[in-house]
């Protein structure tokens, strides 16, 4: 049996599952988006939890009305600031993760987290062990000597950037 005081916690619980709901879509998804999505449910259900906290049965908002300056007649204004602060910390970090988001899409061409990071670690210089190294051309022994000829230096800068001595291309 369902206890008394859910109905009159109703919006308690519905925060609680809201954010359970964004939570799992959080962790389970590999989505770039559907995770961006899953953390704005997180936040919604957190204004809804400080929302029905902050509200006293039977009290107004906090502008005074009819020259009415008792406490009693009045909500808590704190967390109905705690909510609008929230509010706009989310949709900044919401634009961040957006933005994010579309530059790796850019560059990878994929939403899907492990994809990204896959690839990522595989353009990474350097970090990757298992990555196969480019032969040093100063092991060769005729072009250490000298005596390599012109094609084999040319072969050997294919493809790089040459820099003069003043670091102009």
């Amino acid at each position: 049996m369902i206890g008394p005081n859910l109905f009159y916690n109703v919006f308690s619980v519905a925060a609680v599952i809201l954010f359970s709901v964004g939570f799992t879509t959080l962790m389970l998804h590999r989505n770039m988006i559907k995770k961006i999505i899953g953390f704005n449910i997180m936040d919604t259900a957190v204004y809804l939890f400080l929302a029905s906290k902050g509200y006293i049965y039977g009290r107004k908002a906090p502008i005074i009305v009819n020259d009415v300056k008792s406490t009693e007649a009045y909500i808590n204004p704190i967390p109905a600031g705690l909510v609008l602060t929230g509010i706009v910390v989310s949709v900044s970090v919401t634009a961040l993760m957006l933005a994010i988001t579309i530059r790796l899409y850019e560059r990878y061409h994929s939403l899907d987290i492990d994809e990204i990071s896959l690839k990522a670690r595989m353009d990474a210089p350097g970090r990757n062990k298992y990555r196969k190294k480019e032969p040093n051309r100063s092991d060769n022994k005729e072009m250490a000597a000298g005596k390599g000829d012109a094609k084999g230096k040319d072969a050997a800068n294919k493809g790089r950037d040459t820099v003069n001595m003043e670091g102009r291309k």
